[in-house]
């Protein structure tokens, strides 16, 4: 696979503020889902198996499953154990393709609370033309104006108004966040508002342009990585839900919004929660159609960088403690960084809200993007899960 640093990026196209593409889709634009189901709507699945199409609008999934009759089933809801007290409102879920009640998989000694995680099961091997190119791209630190630096090499990109040395200040200000260990009543919750992005489906060189980067099947999409998260708090003693309920699917408009709602529900069952992540992919990909994986090598073995995002408020998005959440992405930030040199890329301060107005400690983490594997994000994931634990294990009462 070429490889490419960002130091060897040398067009005025790509060296603005580390590479214009990679904005995101998280900051202001989705991604073309018109352009990509296109594609996907022509692709004839090999025989022996199933193809579903679920709507072919711009907002659905197109799906290509085995055949055998065990492998063609509906998403799953999965209720945990911990009933909520009787005076709040019970956990409830998006309304999904008629889901089915499966056994609780609660696992209090492990201080894990899973819920409406999928059981449905995908074979992605089909997508294995070499339609387009992948180019792995290990984001440095950056020299531009609105780029602020810790000590310890890690940055926060200042895309809002507000001055930088107001900013340089709050980056220093403590978290008031404060966990409690080895408590049976959860203390973190992860969810994810676009469970069905994924990510590369082969060796990460090539990508077959008529997948979608998106699956239901939670063994292959961000629910994984949320899950090898979760796992990591638990094992520090830190109590946490993990919620995989699929709030793109069957429509992706709408996700932030059935999100909020899974969110609130979950804050009042469980008003012990203090940090909220929305762990999700990002989709980074050059004006030819190069996608881009955001890696770096972490002992031995490549891993997929992070991105945290943190919400501002203007006067058009409202997230009144803004800068609570934006002490703890710097907290997060540091931590992952001084342990894993290399894993993150600068902390995007921007406009916008992803429902981080709805309780302080709520950030969005961005695992990669859609030009990385599987296997980087979920080595990510164990990474970024060991540091997540040990600065909230810092903040313990």
């Amino acid at each position: 696979m070429k490889k490419i640093s960002a130091l060897k990026v040398t067009s005025a196209a790509l060296t603005l503020a580390i590479l214009p593409f990679a904005v995101t889709k998280a900051v202001k634009d989705p991604p073309d889902m018109n352009r990509i189901m296109a594609a996907a709507v022509n692709f004839t699945a090999p025989s022996g198996y199933v193809t579903e199409i679920v709507g072919a609008d711009g907002n659905d999934l197109i799906l290509y499953r085995p055949s055998h009759e065990e492998s063609e089933t509906t998403t799953t809801a999965e209720q945990a154990t911990f009933a909520p007290p009787q005076t709040t409102p019970p956990i409830t879920q998006p309304t999904q393709t008629e889901p089915t009640t499966q056994p609780p998989q609660t696992q209090p000694e492990n201080y894990i609370i899973t819920q409406n995680i999928s059981t449905d099961k995908e074979d992605l091997s089909v997508f294995d033309q070499n339609d387009g190119e992948v180019e792995d791209l290990t984001f440095k630190p950056n020299l531009g104006d609105n780029f602020l630096s810790f000590p310890c090499g890690a940055q926060v990109r200042n895309c809002t108004q507000l001055d930088n040395d107001f900013l340089r200040e709050e980056m220093t200000v403590p978290t008031d966040i404060k966990i409690e260990v080895n408590s049976d009543e959860p203390q973190v919750l992860i969810m994810h508002t676009h469970a069905c992005e994924s990510y590369l489906v082969n060796s990460g060189e090539y990508y077959d342009e008529d997948y979608t980067s998106r699956t239901t099947d939670s063994t292959q999409n961000v629910v994984a990585v949320g899950q090898k998260i979760a796992e990591k708090l638990a094992s520090n003693g830190i109590c946490v839900v993990h919620d995989g309920t699929l709030h793109d699917y069957p429509l992706y408009n709408g996700s932030y919004d059935r999100a909020e709602e899974t969110i609130s529900a979950v804050l009042a069952a469980y008003p012990s929660i203090k940090v909220v992540l929305d762990v999700h992919r990002d989709g980074l990909e050059e004006p030819d159609g190069t996608r881009i994986a955001a890696v770096t090598e972490i002992n031995g073995r490549q891993a997929a960088q992070v991105m945290i995002i943190s919400a501002a408020s203007d006067g058009y998005y409202y997230v009144p403690n803004y800068l609570e959440n934006f002490h703890f992405a710097c907290l997060l930030q540091q931590q992952m960084e001084t342990d894993w040199q290399g894993i993150t890329r600068p902390v995007l301060l921007e406009y916008c809200q992803y429902n981080q107005h709805l309780t302080t400690g709520s950030l969005l983490i961005e695992v990669g993007s859609h030009g990385n594997t599987l296997e980087q994000a979920l080595y990510t994931g164990e990474l970024i899960g060991e540091s997540i634990a040990k600065a909230l294990l810092g903040l313990s009462v």
